[in-house]
């Protein structure tokens, strides 16, 4: 399906939201982030945000990283263990000292048995055109040649190469300006949500172990969860599109394990799912399939009960983080692998055969870090979003078979993990840790800004849950309840055609 016509069908459900709040939801356009939350903690090798700092160092010497920073054959970096092509490169971009800060793998390949090359992370002053960057980020092969590169400026990315000539690359725009967006908030309700899904006329919601539905005026009312009523439960909804009547309520206790139950009749009655406790998160439903990742590979379910692999994963070694569907073709599927022990970057794999076989998408940007949200587009674009000290978007092209880098709007350094969502019209949303919404406009990639609603801005912290509804209604939870913003429709002209 084209993305004209995926924005046509946003476009009738905005005009088709009129139920209830007087906000009619239809979300079966795009698959459902019920929940995006981690199954244990992982530490994440954030080399663009420790160049940031190492850079306000004055380095008489190329300086060896301490031992915190070894590759995988436990070798202390040192100044001779810079290649020839790691010099050639500096020699482009540098005529003074730098500083090594660290490096760490890149697995590139699937299935991976050792790492492919690795990310090298300097400090320094490096210049290119007239462009200045305070940090480079290399990535290496495995015999330390150079197959790319990103320059940082104060954290945040600047410049993009792919090869070992640093000309010809793509300039990344620092601190994008975001024009406000007209719109309204609409509140929901006053309790902070941990999940929303939406399938027909039904709005499944849950807050710590209790859930409820909310159907047209009638009154909804929270309910404990069906399997475990202590209050350090944390549930998470989704229901099938397709059946809105269908629903999944997952149940994380403190441990990270969670355990799930099903209802065919709008949670009436539940039976539990046949994977016992598990390691549970990032469901999607979309027509009458659910998606997620379980034990850390994807799984996908028909009925939410049995669950069956898509993909072989010694997950011992790895686990997805998060994954991206087609939403008008689930056959296409795209997954961000992460090594368990938390150093090193995996690869970005894609399948267009419903995981029949997988390949990897090459030249992801040197960055530092993987993505940790991804979404794709009804055309086969995917963004990613990957959570550094200043957030970067990341976007591919399923045409030119190229990454490009897309830095946000921020406003300073930003303590939290942002969140990121997409339209059906190829517009993405993305949630900053400071509560503001930034939307990125596909037709002109110009960046608007949603401010918090009136009652959130006091406590302010990164919209969650945040999705689309239509291409023109958003909603977004915060500490203190769940709000839709609706964005004002356009001006038309007068009849002078002012």
């Amino acid at each position: 399906m084209s993305e004209d016509r995926h924005d046509t069908v946003g476009e009738r459900m905005d005009r088709a939201m009129a139920d209830g709040m007087g906000l009619y939801f239809k979300p079966d356009w795009h698959p459902k982030k019920a929940i995006r939350r981690k199954a244990r903690s992982r530490q994440i090798f954030l080399s663009a945000a420790a160049a940031s700092v190492a850079a306000l160092l004055i380095a008489p010497q190329i300086h060896p990283a301490g031992q915190s920073h070894t590759s995988t054959g436990q070798k202390t970096l040192t100044a001779p263990a810079l290649s020839a092509s790691v010099k050639n490169i500096l020699s482009q971009l540098s005529n003074q000292q730098v500083q090594v800060i660290g490096m760490s793998p890149v697995y590139a390949s699937y299935p991976m048995a050792v790492p492919t090359g690795h990310a090298l992370t300097l400090a320094g002053k490096f210049t290119v055109g007239q462009i200045t960057a305070t940090s480079l980020v290399l990535k290496l092969d495995n015999r330390r040649d150079v197959v790319g590169g990103t320059l940082f400026n104060q954290g945040v990315p600047v410049y993009d190469f792919v090869g070992d000539v640093t000309t010809g690359g793509d300039v990344i725009t620092p601190h994008p300006q975001a024009q406000p967006l007209q719109g309204t908030w609409v509140s929901g309700l006053p309790t902070p949500i941990s999940s929303f899904a939406a399938a027909g006329s039904l709005i499944y919601l849950t807050h710590n172990n209790t859930w409820a539905v909310l159907h047209g005026q009638s009154k909804a009312y929270w309910t404990e969860s069906p399997g475990n009523a202590a209050g350090n439960v944390i549930d998470t909804v989704s229901a099938l599109p397709a059946s809105p009547r269908s629903v999944l309520l997952a149940e994380e206790n403190p441990s990270g394990l969670s355990s799930g139950y099903v209802s065919h009749n709008g949670g009436i009655s539940w039976v539990p799912w046949g994977l016992g406790p598990t390691t549970f998160s990032n469901v999607v439903a979309m027509g009458h399939q659910y998606w997620a990742i379980v034990n850390g590979t994807l799984e996908t379910s028909a009925n939410g009960v049995s669950w069956t692999s898509m993909m072989t994963l010694n997950t011992n070694r790895w686990q997805a983080e998060d994954f991206a569907i087609n939403p008008s073709n689930a056959q296409q599927i795209a997954v961000a692998l992460v090594p368990i022990s938390g150093t090193g970057i995996g690869p970005v794999l894609e399948t267009v055969n419903g995981g029949q076989s997988w390949q990897e998408l090459p030249h992801f940007p040197a960055l530092g870090a993987a993505p940790s949200s991804m979404v794709m587009s009804p055309a086969g674009g995917i963004s990613a979003l990957v959570n550094l000290t200043n957030p970067v978007l990341v976007r591919y092209s399923p045409h030119t078979q190229k990454w490009t880098a897309i830095a946000v709007p921020t406003t300073g350094q930003q303590v939290g993990i942002g969140q990121l969502a997409s339209a059906p019209n190829g517009d993405l949303l993305y949630g900053s840790p400071t509560g503001s919404i930034y939307r990125w406009v596909k037709q002109t990639s110009l960046w608007q800004l949603i401010t918090p609603p009136p009652e959130s801005q006091s406590t302010p912290s990164a919209p969650y849950p945040l999705e689309a509804i239509g291409n023109h209604q958003i909603l977004a939870g915060y500490n203190n309840g769940w709000s839709i913003f609706v964005v004002s429709p356009p001006k038309q002209p007068g009849p002078s055609g002012h």
